[in-house]
């Protein structure tokens, strides 16, 4: 495949700053945006115009990054990793004549990246469907502005932060369920909906649009082509340009099969996987990992062994945290920082990871669920598996696969659960069902339970009309976020982080597979055995275990407990009033058999954390600071 190269425009690497950008609308009142220049963050180091001489795309990037073509007044540019053909773009651009002509080429072109086009005067920006590529937008001098940060526009607007969405943010696992999922926690900055597309007039007014939605699952997955081509071709997005490309081999089947894809294409980049070695003997990752590296003898093989790394929760006092909001997995995020200087040490500027691929293909009970109603003979052995798995009783089975809640019921029934329940009860649930935490006050609970109802007035439609569609698409724009925040961090060894399973093409072939081929009998994941079957050693595919990083929570508990009881004597969400000091205290002083009393743990840390990055300055008018000159694209 092509490698990712940028025609028609010369820019500078700025190393350590990571993608970051706006894009302004082909309007006179876009220069005045654009001289509210924030204080805080790189300097815009490029500046592509629009055919009229205004600026268009101001930000910073590394050059292989980005591919801009122009055909007379018409632009578009990607900026990501994609394996885009210039010729062939350049091609499909002579044929456009509004923004909306191309939702072919978003929907076809591999990789995971922003599409921005500027065509007649009207702008269209948009970012993937799982998040890892992600876009804000706001009001500033008028006009609409989008950028891939909601802080950049927060900066301009003097944004404060919105309280109501701290409040939410406390909900485990993953935050509050959509849409209040898709809020901005600055006040007056705005995402695109899942499958939507921000476009901006002429006259600098933004609107949304829907452009994609999800397929239908009725495709065989036959020899898995579908799913086997998506993938390699998500791979060799990372893999093109590269000298060098470092990837996860935790052992497991996700990071393993993304390790063989990245090994068949290693005429492009030499392989340098990473395995970190798990605490306790319970663990069959390492002997999996071996089996891995033996059968990749071409690769380089890193092994972290325990001690080697920080522990989990630390350390909290020199935290490398962005500002755009709470980070996902924030127990892990020292641990990241310390990945991002080992793949930059050995030459990597390209991580990958297999975030993502437990939720696509391993069969959720939604799954059954919906197999109940379309097949009913054929899903009867999978939930006797799945009762045996699960150890419900006969009668929790039984309501579990016979309520059918709508969407609207579900998030009615979310707006009576946070306020007094926390088990972990098995239900007809669209998306992981949102619980706040046992020291969350009662006025965190009074505020979440405002927004949900308020969200539940206005009717919200879900991401797909088949509740595991939807749920395989909520929990790709988690594992997408926790991606693209990843790379923010590591942006700063001039690393970024990747995760295949994430990309557009990927999500849409695995929901494109019918129901009934997504579950069987005694494999793990069988989709994706079946579809890497010629790639990945038959042995390795065979693997059913799957680690449990219990023994990682309690040992960075235990090491770091003092620093998270010392964070609530001086607690942002306590002067909030959202958080109960004393029972947070018990709560990590106390003994527990299991890790699910500390789960919530992870949202009320990351908040705590990125509230303690915030200051007076966030909120203070934005000045005006120089940008550079622009270079007018070339036109063909």
């Amino acid at each position: 495949m092509p490698a990712v190269r940028l025609p028609h425009l010369l820019l500078t690497l700025v190393e350590g700053t990571g993608m970051e950008f706006l894009v302004l609308p082909d309007h006179p009142a876009g220069a005045a945006a654009l001289a509210l220049m924030p204080t805080a963050g790189p300097p815009p180091t490029h500046v592509i115009e629009h055919h009229s001489g205004r600026p268009w795309i101001v930000g910073c990037w590394n050059e292989e990054d980005v591919m801009v073509t122009a055909v007379g007044p018409h632009r578009v540019a990607l900026l990501g990793r994609t394996t885009a053909d210039a010729d062939v773009l350049t091609r499909r651009l002579r044929d456009v004549r509004s923004v909306r002509d191309l939702d072919g080429l978003a929907a076809t072109a591999a990789g995971s990246f922003h599409l921005v086009a500027s065509v007649n005067g009207e702008v269209r920006v948009q970012g993937t469907l799982s998040a890892a590529c992600q876009i804000y937008y706001a009001t500033v001098a008028g006009v609409t502005l989008a950028a891939d940060r909601p802080q950049a526009l927060a900066d301009r607007i003097g944004a404060d932060i919105d309280e109501d969405q701290v409040a939410l943010a406390l909900l485990s696992p993953f935050g509050p369920p959509w849409p209040l999922s898709e809020r901005s926690l600055w006040r007056g900055v705005c995402s695109p909906p899942t499958g939507h597309c921000l476009e901006i007039g002429r006259d600098g007014t933004g609107r949304t649009r829907q452009w994609w939605t999800a397929p239908d699952p009725d495709r065989p997955l036959g020899n898995g082509d579908m799913i086997r081509q998506a993938l390699a071709e998500a791979v060799a997005t990372c893999t093109a340009g590269q000298e060098v490309v470092s990837a996860d081999l935790s052992g497991g089947l996700d990071s393993t099969s993304l390790c063989f894809l990245a090994d068949a294409d290693r005429h492009d980049a030499h392989l340098v996987t990473v395995h970190y070695q798990a605490l306790g003997r319970s663990s069959d990752d390492r002997y999996w990992a071996r089996q891995a590296e033996a059968a990749l003898p071409g690769a380089r093989h890193l092994l972290v062994g325990p001690g080697q790394a920080p522990d989990w929760y630390a350390p909290l006092a020199h935290a490398v945290h962005d500002r755009e909001g709470p980070l996902t997995f924030v127990r892990s995020r020292a641990t990241t920082e310390h990945l991002a200087r080992l793949a930059a040490a050995h030459g990597s500027r390209r991580h990958l990871q297999g975030i993502g691929g437990d939720e696509l293909f391993h069969p959720s009970p939604m799954a059954l669920h919906a197999l109940v109603r379309r097949h009913p003979l054929a899903a009867l052995p999978h939930l006797r598996a799945l009762r045996s798995m699960r150890r419900w009783p006969l009668t929790t089975t039984a309501r579990t696969l016979a309520s059918a809640p709508s969407y609207t019921q579900w998030l009615a029934a979310c707006s009576n659960f946070p306020a007094d329940r926390h088990d972990w009860g098995a239900g007809a649930d669209w998306e992981p069902l949102p619980k706040l935490p046992p020291w969350a006050t009662p006025h965190a609970a009074a505020t979440v339970r405002r927004q949900l109802l308020a969200a539940l007035a206005a009717t919200p439609q879900p991401l797909a009309t088949l509740p595991v569609q939807h749920e395989m698409i909520r929990l790709t724009r988690i594992n997408g976020n926790a991606t693209r925040r990843n790379s923010h961090i590591g942006a700063h060894t001039g690393v970024t982080f990747h995760a295949p399973f994430t990309d557009d093409r990927v999500l849409e072939a695995i929901l494109a597979v019918r129901l009934e081929d997504r579950v069987a009998l005694g494999q793990f994941k069988p989709m994706l055995g079946t579809a890497l079957r010629s790639i990945v050693p038959a042995g390795l595919l065979s693997r059913t275990t799957k680690g449990d990083a219990s023994a990682e929570l309690y040992a960075g508990l235990r090491r770091r407990r003092g620093e998270l009881l010392k964070l609530m004597d001086d607690s942002h969400l306590v002067r909030m009033g959202f958080v109960d000091a004393d029972v947070l205290r018990t709560v990590l002083r106390g003994l527990h058999a299991d890790t699910r009393p500390l789960m919530p743990l992870d949202s009320t840390l990351a908040c705590e954390l990125w509230l303690r990055t915030l200051s007076p300055a966030d909120t203070a008018r934005a000045t005006a600071v120089p940008v550079p000159s622009p270079r007018t694209v070339k036109e063909i």
